[in-house]
């Protein structure tokens, strides 16, 4: 849609650009007919005609036109038979009539009827001649704009082509990824319910593989529950389901929510969001999840010790989320492709239990609502006066308007 509407943009600019070029252009190609060829033309063969040539755009496409259709009438008129040719000749003469009317309203007739055969049929050229000469730069126009717009066209279909392999690239990435999460628990709750099952485990062990296989049991559950959230919030079938929320006290509640998470994990939480309520229409569901999934995303991904900031500022223009920490910086090439589903490779999930899923979910859940989320790191983050002392922050946008 966005790469559509540049498209339109674009072509609405260069129909402009052209079009100005064009009425400049016409506009130089009428003053030298008006100024040069008409005197010359009135002067040879209509010496007698005391008016000063003045032509434009539509004067010759009225001549053309007729004079085109008396040359077409005069061929039939020649074809027929001289018993039936009566009705053709007098349309030939109404045609002359008419073309002699255009260029002289006074006394046309006459003129043009004095005129030899020969002149009648050079002034026809002349007259061709002026009217190429004023569609010249419509048609040189529309040609160079059709060239841009096939152009552009292929270049728009050359990029949805490279867009459809990257996309592949990226699924069959993520089957393969899939495959491995779900592989390493599978194998184990295979291996542990087949050595229970042999009554190869001691007694004094077996709770210890019964909670090995639920957590893994469990983990396959969760890798299940995001992927189906994902391709649930891509189908067409799906859709927010909004209502008013004060989005200070939603922040609030996913912060508690999360707070025996983070001292389990051995972190601090640190929260400034303000007393007052900022009402917007939203999903709260998943506007929830979001908020809950970076706030998880920050827990897994940083070590003990370290600080959440979970903050919320109102400016003149939006409303700002943020979620921080004082964990180590992203590499810019991880960082660049954060939002694409399983980005944060096999170490991350393997060590981490992450799936690189939530972040691509929040990502599709904050562009449904119409706002933007970016990763912020230093040296950025010092613009954002709450969250100098962090490392870095996701940042959500939400467009205010008081």
């Amino acid at each position: 849609m966005e790469q559509e509407k540049k498209l339109q943009i674009f072509l609405i600019k260069k129909f402009i650009i052209t079009l100005l070029v064009v009425s400049l252009v016409e506009y130089f190609v009428l003053w030298l007919i008006n100024h040069f060829i008409m005197p010359v033309v009135l002067k040879e063969f209509f010496p007698d005609y005391d008016k000063t040539g003045v032509i434009n755009a539509s004067t010759v496409i009225v001549l053309i036109i007729l004079a085109v259709a008396a040359f077409v009438v005069g061929l039939i008129e020649i074809i027929l038979p001289q018993q039936i040719r009566y009705p053709i000749t007098v349309l030939s003469q109404l045609l002359q009539q008419s073309g002699a009317k255009t260029i002289a309203p006074s006394g046309g007739e006459e003129m043009v009827s004095g005129l030899s055969g020969l002149q009648q049929i050079l002034l026809f050229l002349i007259i061709l001649g002026v009217f190429i000469l004023v569609i010249t730069p419509y048609v040189i126009g529309a040609l160079r704009y059709a060239r841009i717009t096939i152009k552009e066209f292929d270049k728009m279909a050359e990029e949805r082509v490279k867009a459809r392999k990257e996309f592949e690239r990226k699924r069959n990435l993520m089957l393969s990824d899939i495959a491995h999460d779900l592989r390493t628990p599978i194998t184990t709750v295979a291996g542990y319910s087949k050595a229970l099952a042999d009554g190869m485990v001691n007694d004094d062990r077996k709770q210890e593989y019964l909670d090995a296989i639920m957590a893994k049991s469990a983990r396959m559950n969760d890798l299940i529950g995001l992927l189906f959230d994902y391709v649930k919030l891509d189908s067409e079938g799906f859709s927010l389901s909004k209502s008013d929320i004060d989005i200070c006290e939603l922040v609030r509640e996913c912060g508690a929510m999360q707070f025996s998470d983070v001292e389990k994990a051995g972190m601090e939480i640190e929260a400034d969001i303000t007393e007052k309520q900022l009402i917007l229409s939203a999903d709260k569901i998943q506007l929830s999840r979001v908020i809950t999934n970076l706030i998880t995303n920050a827990i897994r991904h940083n070590e003990k010790g370290d600080r959440i900031g979970l903050f919320v500022e109102q400016t003149e223009d939006s409303i700002l989320i943020m979620v921080a920490d004082t964990g180590r910086r992203i590499t810019d090439d991880k960082a660049q492709h954060l939002f694409e589903p399983f980005v944060m490779g096999d170490e991350s999930r393997n060590s981490r239990g992450g799936t690189g899923l939530g972040l691509s979910i929040a990502k599709k859940i904050i562009d449904m609502h119409g706002f933007k989320i970016k990763l912020v790191q230093r040296p950025d983050i010092v613009r954002y006066k709450k969250v100098e002392g962090y490392e870095k922050m996701f940042l959500i946008t939400i467009p205010w308007v008081k």
